[in-house]
C-alpha cells in the first residue's frame, strides 16, 4: 500500500516538470521568435533610405532616439545596454545598394559625348598650372589629344612627311645658281694676259625629261604623307583608348579604397560590439584577439587600396602629359552604361574606318609607285640649261680685259649599260608590292578577328555584370541576416567573418566586371574604327 502511495506521488511530480518544461519551450520560442522578426523594421528603413541615397555608394544608417532602425536587437537586458553603447558602430552592417547595381538609361555615342560637352569644363582652363577639379571624361580625353607627347612625335612625323613632298616637286623645278672662280698661275706664256683670273656666272637648268623619274618619286612622297596622316589618326585613337582605360582604372582604384573602407567599417563595429561583449563577461578573449586582428588587416588593405588609387592617378597624368602634383578630382563614378552595338553594319564599315588597313592599303599604292621608279632608271633624260656671267680677262677680248657672256644649250643623258641594276631594282621593287599586297591582307583577316572577338568579350561582359549583380544582392542579404544571427547567437564569429568577406569581394567582382565591360566597348570601338570620331572632328576643326 505505501509503495503505491509512493509510485503515485512520483508520477504526480514528473507531470508538474513536464508542464514547467513546456511552458519553457513555449516562452523561450516567442523571445526568439520576436528577436527574429525585429531586424524587419531596420530592412523596410533601409529600402526606404536608399530611394534617397542613389547616388551614394553605400551609406551606414544610424538612429539613436529608435532601437528598430539597429541591426543588432539583443534578447537580453544586458545584451541591449551593449547596443546602447556601440549602436553607432553596428550601423556599418546597415547596406544601402547604390546605384553602381543599376544600369543607367541606354545612350548611343552621340547622346554620350553631348552630355560630356555639356559638362565640359576645359574651356576654364587657362595659361597657368592645369587644375582638373570636378572633372570628367570628356575633358580627359580633350586634354590627351592636346598634350600627350606620342601624339606630338607623330604631329611631327606628319611635317616631315610634308617636307618630302616638297623635296620631290623640286626634282622637276628650274635651279638657279651662282658660281665665282678665282685663279692665279705662278707664271703665263703672255704678259698681257697676267697670273690672275676670275670668273663669276650665274647658271640655271631645267629639266625637261625625265622619263617619269620624278612622277614616281612625288606619288610616292604624297602617299607617304597620306600614311603619316592617318598615323596620326591611329596614334590619337590608341591615346584616347590609353586614357580612357587610366581613366577607368582610376574610377575603379577609387571604387576598390571605397570598398576597404566599408571593411573597416565592418571591422570597427564588430571589434566595438565585441569589446564591449568582453566587458560584460559574454565572449572569451580570444574572440577580442581575432577581432583585433581583423581590424588590423582592414587599416592595412585600405592603405593599400589607397596608394592604388594614388598610383592610378599618376598613370592618368602621365597619359595627360601633366605634372605629377596636378590636382585631380571627380564627381563621376563607375558604373554600368548599355552602350548599343550593331555588329553586322560596324564590321562593314570597319574596312573603311580603320586607320591601320588605310596605312596597309597605302604601303601597296607605295610599292606601286616603286616599280614605276625602278622602270625609268637609264632612261633618257633632257635638260635645258644657260648661263650668263663676267671672265675677266674674256678670251673674245682683244685686250684680256673682262666682258660679259652668256651660253645657252640642250643636254642629253642616257645610259648604255649598267650591269644588270635596273633589272634588279625592278625586281625588288615587285617583290616589296607582293609583301605589301599579303600585308594588307592579313591585316583584313586579323581585323575581322579582332571585331569579333572584341564583340564578344562585350557580350560576356554583360552577362557577368549581370550575374554579379544578383550575387551581390544576395550577398548583401547574407551579410544582413549574418549578422542577425550572431547577434542572436546562432552565428560563430569566423561565420560572421565569411559574410563580410563574401559580401565585400562580390562587390569588388562587381566593380570589376564593370571594368571589364568598358573596357571590351573601348576596344570594340577602337577595333571597328569609331573610337573618338566626334572627339576628334570637333578638335581638328578648331
Amino acid at each position: 500500500m505505501e509503495e503505491h502511495l509512493m509510485l503515485k506521488d512520483h508520477r504526480k511530480s514528473f507531470q508538474k516538470f513536464a508542464l514547467v518544461l513546456v511552458l519553457a519551450n513555449f516562452f523561450s520560442s516567442a523571445l526568439l521568435a520576436q528577436a527574429g522578426n525585429s531586424p524587419t523594421t531596420a530592412v523596410d528603413v533601409t529600402e526606404q533610405a536608399a530611394q534617397i541615397a542613389k547616388t551614394a555608394d553605400y551609406e551606414f544608417m544610424t538612429d539613436d532616439n529608435s532601437a528598430v532602425t539597429d541591426m543588432y536587437n539583443e534578447t537580453s537586458h544586458e545584451q541591449n545596454v551593449s547596443d546602447a553603447v556601440t549602436g553607432s558602430d553596428m550601423s556599418a552592417y546597415t547596406i544601402v545598394a547604390s546605384d553602381s547595381t543599376e544600369i543607367a538609361t541606354t545612350l548611343t555615342i552621340d547622346e554620350f559625348w553631348a552630355q560630356q560637352a555639356s559638362m565640359s569644363k576645359i574651356s576654364e582652363i587657362g595659361s597657368g598650372p592645369v587644375q582638373l577639379l570636378d572633372t570628367h571624361i570628356g575633358d580627359i580625353l580633350r586634354l590627351a589629344l592636346l598634350r600627350n607627347r606620342t601624339i606630338i612625335g607623330s604631329e611631327q612625323q606628319v611635317e616631315s612627311a610634308n617636307a618630302g613632298v616638297i623635296q620631290a616637286r623640286s626634282a622637276h623645278g628650274a635651279k638657279l645658281t651662282g658660281n665665282f672662280r678665282y685663279t692665279r698661275v705662278d707664271d703665263v706664256a703672255n704678259p698681257l694676259v697676267g697670273k690672275d683670273s676670275r670668273n663669276t656666272y650665274l647658271e640655271v637648268a631645267q629639266p625637261l625629261f625625265l622619263s617619269g623619274r620624278d612622277r614616281a618619286a612625288l606619288g610616292q612622297a604624297r602617299l607617304g604623307r597620306s600614311s603619316a596622316s592617318a598615323g596620326l589618326v591611329l596614334t590619337r585613337q590608341h591615346v584616347l583608348l590609353e586614357a580612357t582605360l587610366r581613366w577607368l582604372g582610376w574610377l575603379f582604384a577609387g571604387e576598390a579604397e571605397r570598398v576597404s573602407q566599408k571593411d573597416l567599417e565592418l571591422a570597427k563595429a564588430h571589434h566595438g560590439l565585441v569589446s564591449t561583449r568582453y566587458k560584460h563577461k559574454q565572449v572569451s578573449q580570444f574572440e577580442v584577439l581575432r577581432a583585433e586582428v581583423r581590424l588590423a588587416k582592414a587599416s592595412s588593405d585600405l592603405r593599400k587600396q589607397t596608394n592604388a588609387r594614388e598610383l592610378a592617378c599618376l598613370d592618368l597624368l602621365n597619359v595627360l602629359g601633366l605634372p605629377e602634383n596636378t590636382p585631380v578630382t571627380t564627381q563621376d563614378r563607375l558604373q554600368m552604361i548599355d552602350l548599343p552595338v550593331d555588329l553586322v553594319n560596324d564590321a562593314s564599315e570597319a574596312l573603311q574606318l580603320r586607320e591601320d588597313l588605310r596605312i596597309k592599303r597605302l604601303a601597296v599604292a607605295i610599292a606601286r609607285q616603286g616599280i614605276s621608279g625602278a622602270r625609268s632608271e637609264n632612261q633618257p633624260v633632257v635638260s635645258l640649261f644657260g648661263q650668263s656671267g663676267v671672265a675677266d680677262p674674256a678670251a673674245k677680248s682683244k685686250t684680256f680685259s673682262g666682258e660679259s657672256y652668256w651660253n645657252a644649250g640642250v643636254v642629253a643623258n642616257l645610259t648604255l649599260g649598267d650591269g644588270g641594276m635596273r633589272k634588279g631594282k625592278i625586281k625588288d621593287a615587285q617583290a616589296r608590292l607582293a609583301m605589301a599586297e599579303n600585308a594588307l591582307m592579313q591585316a583584313i583577316e586579323q581585323a575581322n578577328i579582332e571585331i569579333k572577338q572584341a564583340y564578344l568579350n562585350i557580350e560576356t561582359a554583360k552577362e557577368v555584370v549581370a550575374a554579379q549583380r544578383q550575387a551581390l544582392k544576395q550577398a548583401e542579404e547574407a551579410l544582413r541576416l549574418a549578422g542577425v544571427r550572431y547577434t542572436n547567437g546562432l552565428f560563430t564569429q569566423v561565420e560572421l567573418f565569411d559574410a563580410e568577406n563574401a559580401y565585400l569581394a562580390t562587390r569588388l567582382q562587381y566593380l570589376q566586371a564593370i571594368f571589364s565591360y568598358h573596357q571590351a566597348y573601348s576596344s570594340y570601338r577602337l577595333a571597328t574604327g569609331q573610337l573618338g570620331r566626334t572627339l576628334l572632328a570637333q578638335v581638328t576643326s578648331k
